[in-house]
């Protein structure tokens, strides 16, 4: 597990500012404080709620989920964060954002690896023979 911290411009809908970012690939998903989520945008009702499991053992439920603008580089990514209580970091960006934007973490540099990133989403597209 590796973890960055990074202090980036962050927006929603109702909101922006400059946030402290986590970057931790021990957290499959990213996740927002429910006050800074409040403050930046609308949080949408999940269908069918979320339960994680933290560092600790200990389980969050999560009832809502809220879209974000992250600034990397100059360029704009949306992520979709679940807002929770008491988190140790205003935003965690988690392993499955990363991945999809070819981000990585420098850890020896204690910096983020950006010379993959484009700014544009890696969606999985499989192709089938018929």
């Amino acid at each position: 597990m590796g973890i960055i911290r990074e202090n980036l411009p962050v927006k929603g809908d109702k909101g922006e500012g400059k946030v402290t970012v986590l970057f931790n690939s021990g957290a499959s998903r990213s996740l927002v404080r429910s006050d800074i989520a409040e403050g930046l945008s609308t949080s949408k009702e999940l269908l069918v709620p979320r339960e994680f499991t933290v560092a600790n053992g200990g389980k969050i439920d999560c009832k809502y989920l809220c879209e974000l603008i992250v600034e990397i580089e100059g360029k704009e990514i949306g992520i979709e964060a679940f807002p929770v209580e008491n988190l140790p970091a205003p935003l965690i960006f988690g392993a499955l954002d990363m991945e999809a934007y070819m981000i990585k973490l420098d850890l020896a540099k204690r910096r983020l690896d950006l010379s993959e990133f484009t700014g544009y989403m890696l969606a999985l597209c499989i192709a089938v023979q018929v």
